[in-house]
């Protein structure tokens, strides 16, 4: 049947387009992983019958009306260079749902009247284009081929193609105090024409000459090279001064004008609800980038809203876990622990606070993350004047703080998922219950960051 062999024949120019592209990943594997089932049972077809009915012969029309559609907006793409692919990026993604959508009408119609005359062999097939897994599927395929784009559109800046290196201190100019601790001066410059932050470190340790503590950075920077993200603070690189004595140790990191998101909080309680979805999808796009990062899952251990920083433009960006191993290596311990703004067990997860042997995981940091998202949807303190045993008689009781009755419907449903007091019941990848996964956010959270401000 000449429709059978034309099925087959752009089946073949479709996989070859798909092959030569890198953009819109999720929906590109999907688009392919389904037009292989349907050719499957279409090749099998041509090997197992000699004539067709009427409607099997429509639906095959179909197949292939769909089919070319797709192959000529491929082709249509093809023909671009990488850079105007680039600049199409946001209306590829909606033809490429589109696509994705029509290729799974048509393929469900055919599976069902394949099974109506008992010529499907395999019904996991029909069972591939069931309405409610396509619908899942798509969420979670443009909620990170959006992540993808979005980052890929902030992060075509000058400082993108700086390497994470030793700076020489005539480099960072500009340099103004921003802040004392006990601990390290905060101090704001410029390097590379890139406003930075420079944190100081004060009496640094004896123990580690600055060759060791350079065989330590040169060691971690391998790792902090995986998480630039334009969501995530960027670490330019460290200075080490050996004019004077002790040698001087500090950090160079991206600035964020507008401090923690607790400060941004704290000063501007009223941000319109169209900020705040911003921000606190900026916060999850940071965090999923931590943890989606490398072959096993990343954890951050100390999630909290002074662990994010905010931009002049209010984006969001996680810090906090920058260079740990050469700061252990610089810094001296602080006789006193600073008192913190939010007691730290208002983020600890009910399990946590229920058993000093609880490992932490990706559950655990998921709750903390609902924590944060709730003070970016009611800009207030979690458990404010609470002590750490009343927060954790609280929370072992099932008792959380409200949100508001402004908060919207979306953001409500996913701050009370990653609050849920069941581990097992907050965002985890779909179609895995190991609380360990590596992408640990399900379609629920995925359809709330789509949503976004509207």
């Amino acid at each position: 049947m000449d429709t059978i062999q034309a099925i087959l024949k752009v089946s073949v120019t479709i996989f070859n387009q798909c092959e030569k592209m890198t953009e819109c990943n999720k929906h590109r594997e999907r688009l392919v992983e389904r037009i292989k089932t349907l050719r499957r049972q279409i090749k099998r077809l041509h090997q197992v019958c000699t004539s067709f009915s009427d409607d099997l012969v429509s639906m095959l029309k179909q197949t292939l009306d769909v089919l070319e559609k797709a192959q000529t907006k491929l082709c249509e793409y093809g023909d671009m260079s990488q850079l105007q692919r680039f600049r199409k990026a946001g209306r590829m993604l909606k033809d490429f749902e589109r696509m994705n959508m029509d290729i799974s009408d048509v393929g469900l119609a055919l599976m069902m009247e394949l099974e109506i005359e008992k010529l499907l062999d395999d019904r996991q097939d029909l069972l591939k284009f069931e309405k409610r897994l396509v619908g899942q599927e798509g969420s979670q395929d443009l909620a990170e081929d959006c992540v993808s784009l979005k980052e890929m559109n902030k992060g075509q800046d000058a400082a993108a193609s700086m390497e994470i290196t030793e700076i020489p201190k005539s480099q960072i100019t500009n340099v103004t105090t921003l802040a004392e601790s006990e601990s390290y001066t905060l101090c704001s410059g410029e390097y590379n024409y890139c406003s930075v932050a420079i944190k100081v470190f004060k009496n640094p340790l004896n123990e580690n000459k600055p060759q060791d503590v350079r065989s330590i950075f040169w060691t971690e920077i391998k790792t902090m090279k995986k998480f630039e993200s334009p969501h995530i603070v960027r670490l330019y690189g460290m200075c080490i001064d050996e004019s004077g004595f002790p040698p001087e140790y500090s950090i160079i990191t991206e600035y964020c004008e507008k401090g923690t998101l607790r400060q941004v909080l704290k000063k501007e309680p009223h941000l319109e609800w169209k900020i705040r979805l911003e921000m606190a999808k900026d916060a999850a796009i940071g965090l999923y980038r931590l943890h989606q990062t490398g072959d096993k899952p990343q954890v951050h251990y100390c999630i909290n809203s002074t662990r994010f920083l905010v931009d002049k433009s209010y984006c969001v960006k996680l810090s906090g876990f920058e260079l740990s191993q050469t700061v252990s290596s610089i810094r001296r311990k602080p006789k006193e622990k600073p008192k913190k703004e939010v007691s730290a067990s208002a983020y600890i997860c009910p399990e946590g606070l229920r058993s000093v042997e609880h490992q932490y995981n990706l559950a655990s940091e998921i709750y903390s993350f609902g924590i944060v998202l709730w003070e970016i949807a009611t800009c207030k303190i979690p458990f404010e004047g609470c002590t750490a045993k009343e927060i954790r008689d609280k929370v072992c009781n099932q008792e959380q703080e409200p949100l508001g009755h402004d908060c919207p419907p979306h953001l409500r449903d996913v701050i009370n998922k990653c609050r849920d007091f069941d581990p097992s019941q907050r965002p985890t990848a779909e179609g895995t219950s190991d609380l360990a996964c590596s992408r640990p956010w399900g379609p629920e959270l995925w359809a709330w960051w789509l949503k976004g401000s509207k």
